[in-house]
């Protein structure tokens, strides 16, 4: 996954939202702003390497999700560290034995969306607790594992259009369920729509045909 899927879901969201006139539409307007931002400094600064590549768009737009998804979640440490040892874990199958597990990226990253699933219970809890493990997970393989590796991404590219992915899908349903429920709340019944003087009528009409 080498193609930015995530950077292009992020901009057609944004611009879906915006024509919609969502109201969402402003924390999507926040992460095009900052992933903006984040790409103008990667020009500017050239920290990046020929070992680490670094994507300070992407680890922007991480960091200022996993500020949102702490304000809102229930349950924190554990799910974060559940999922931050799942990618430690596929971290040294890369390092030990690499391709020894056949699609180990696609297994592990359902892996890690499912055990940060069941641990939050919740979607910001998700959300918390998979940018959690992958901000610990790239300064993990960062300093530790330096001199090992030949070329990082950070964050690496699959498990950001993967989490990209999973997680816009998951809220633009959350959105369209809520969206769906409220406008069913406010649509009354047709018995309330009825005057209190003509529903006599109506009953007594039910009766004559019932019989």
């Amino acid at each position: 996954m080498n193609f930015p899927y995530g950077e292009w879901i992020l901009m057609f969201v944004t611009l879906v939202t915006w024509i919609e006139k969502q109201a969402s539409r402003w924390f999507f307007l926040k992460l095009s702003m900052i992933w903006l931002v984040g790409k103008c400094l990667e020009g500017m600064i050239p920290l990046s390497s020929s070992v680490w590549h670094w994507h300070y768009a992407r680890l922007a737009v991480l960091l200022y999700v996993f500020g949102c998804a702490w304000k809102q979640a229930q349950r924190r440490v554990w799910p974060l560290l559940l999922t931050s040892f799942v990618l430690s874990m596929e971290t040294l199958f890369l390092v030990n034995d690499p391709g020894v597990i056949p699609y180990s990226s696609w297994l592990f990253a359902l892996a890690l969306v499912t055990i940060a699933w069941l641990s939050a219970k919740s979607y910001w809890g998700t959300v918390l607790a998979l940018t959690g493990s992958v901000l610990w997970g790239q300064g993990l393989e960062r300093f530790v594992y330096e001199g090992i590796f030949r070329h990082v991404d950070l964050p690496d590219g699959f498990i950001w259009n993967f989490g990209v992915l999973v997680l816009m899908g998951w809220g633009i349903w959350r959105f369209r369920r809520s969206d769906y429920s409220e406008s069913a709340e406010m649509v009354p019944s047709v018995e309330a729509l009825v005057p209190a003087s003509d529903k006599g009528i109506i009953e007594s009409a039910k009766d004559r045909e019932l019989q």
